[in-house]
């Protein structure tokens, strides 16, 4: 597999994302991102670093295939929750807090 083919399997098959919701989260047009996942156009560090950074990917995952395919053993679903959780104000925290652990109690239950 090539780097492209990895972006495409990680985006569509892990992350379940579409092209649009991929390529917002990283700041790159859907086109530019579609060329990269079809090997039109090259792979540039900028792309390949803002892929990592927001999806915690390995830089030696896509290039090579080698390695884990996430850097942190934090899920992408994990990062993203984390930064919404960071957005929040205290009251909110403290709201988020309680569902939790109601959440954890009706899981518990089953």
């Amino acid at each position: 597999m090539k780097p492209y083919e990895r972006i495409r399997h990680l985006r569509k098959n892990i992350l379940h994302l579409t092209l649009d919701e991929f390529s917002r989260e990283i700041n790159l047009s859907r086109s530019n991102l579609g060329n990269i996942e079809t090997g039109r156009i090259s792979l540039t560090e900028r792309v390949l670093s803002d892929i990592c950074r927001t999806f915690h990917a390995s830089p030696d995952w896509i290039l090579e295939g080698a390695g884990p395919m996430f850097l942190e053993t934090d899920a992408p679903l994990d990062a993203k929750i984390k930064k919404l959780y960071d957005e929040l104000n205290e009251d909110s925290k403290k709201c988020l807090y309680g569902y939790m652990q109601r959440l954890l109690e009706e899981q518990d239950a089953v």
